[in-house]
């Protein structure tokens, strides 16, 4: 199979002057670096006449997005901004644009459109509740054309109509990590499309360290009707209303990687195939896959490779609540494939922690 070149309810938050872990396992794509250049202010009561310093700030996130240069940042302080912020400029790869929570803050950007829409490059968002969006075909972060290197981090994204985090065909090297995606799918209608947490197109995107939960009327993850070489590692996709995950469909999907992943409790299997079968492999290993009302893996694809899952229960500190990091008896402890690891969990925390890996969004705090 080719390789991609190219919990707790409260997050850790990075300080101002903390550079982003870039540091993964080997046979993950490398992380943006940090943004290193100026640092400019958001904040509710600031106005976008002023020049965005840390006493003068901006009123808009989408103040912001319209201005930054490669290499700078904007840290946004807490509030809610009514606001569906267009994102269509970009960085570089050596110095990326940062919009970000101030530390210890949780900002909010909410909109009955989309609160997030992202038509560039090199872009890192960061720390954000992301909410709200309405309508039968809605998301709360759309990934649309041309879209690459994105990382989409730490995020709680929640109460979307439709999806939580939607990507077209025509995106590219995506990170989507650490991020909350739940409750999406609010407010479905009758006769309404099924709606998911996250609804993956495009080709080479890393999915890592998500929990996925909660999601009555789709799938947790689904990587559909397109996609290619794409890599879904130490998540945490539980309660969906449907399968976990679900592969394949007419447009080819191929070299897939779903490894090290949580995969628990959803309504029908952990892994689920498309009626179009993949068109190429999609590799199932290492996962934790358990309590699915249908069985593991779906068979009947002989372009999927399963191996070496394990069929026990997690063993989460409480289902019922949401609170899904791990007992110290779970059989995720230590088992992760380290190659395939990130080396910080879901909440900012280092792996590993003990003498392997967790399969999962969170390391165990030992």
């Amino acid at each position: 199979m080719a390789v991609l070149a190219g919990g707790s309810l409260v997050f850790a938050t990075c300080s101002a002057g903390t550079a982003e872990p870039s540091a993964q396992g080997f046979q993950l794509p490398p992380r943006l670096p940090a943004s290193t250049g100026k640092t400019f202010y958001v904040a509710p009561n600031g106005n976008d006449a002023n020049p965005g310093t840390r006493t003068r700030p901006w009123r808009t996130v989408q103040r912001a997005a319209n201005v930054l240069r490669p290499g700078q940042r904007a840290l946004v302080r807490a509030g809610t901004y009514l606001e569906n912020v267009e994102i269509n400029r970009s960085g570089t790869a050596a110095r990326p644009i940062t919009i970000g929570a101030y530390p210890g803050e949780r900002p909010v950007i909410e909109s009955a459109e989309y609160p997030l829409e992202i038509d560039g490059a090199y872009f890192r968002i960061r720390g954000f509740v992301l909410q709200g969006a309405r309508g039968l075909s809605s998301t709360n972060v759309y990934f649309e054309s041309n879209a690459h290197h994105i990382e989409l981090l730490r995020n709680e994204i929640r109460f979307s109509q439709d999806q939580g985090v939607f990507s077209e065909e025509e995106t590219h090297d995506l990170f989507v990590l650490g991020n909350r995606i739940h409750d999406n799918g609010l407010d479905h209608q009758p006769g309404q499309h099924q709606s998911h947490g996250l609804y993956l197109q495009g080709r080479n995107h890393l999915v890592a360290n998500n929990a996925i939960y909660d999601h009555p009327f789709g799938f947790g993850i689904q990587v559909y009707d397109q996609n290619e070489g794409s890599i879904i590692v130490n998540n945490t996709v539980v309660k969906s209303g449907h399968s976990g995950i679900v592969v394949g469909g007419s447009g080819g999907v191929s070299d897939i990687t779903i490894r090290n992943n949580i995969l628990a409790f959803n309504s029908s299997f952990g892994v689920q195939m498309d009626s179009t079968c993949p068109t190429g492999e999609v590799a199932v290993d290492t996962n934790v896959i358990y309590g699915n009302s249908s069985g593991r893996v779906e068979p009947g694809c002989d372009t999927v490779i399963v191996e070496e899952n394990i069929a026990k229960s997690p063993r989460f500190v409480a289902l019922a609540s949401r609170r899904l990091w791990l007992r110290r008896t779970s059989p995720a402890r230590d088992r992760a494939r380290a190659d395939f690891a990130p080396r910080t969990d879901i909440t900012g925390r280092r792996r590993p922690s003990g003498r392997g890996y967790e399969i999962g969004a969170y390391e165990l705090v030992r």
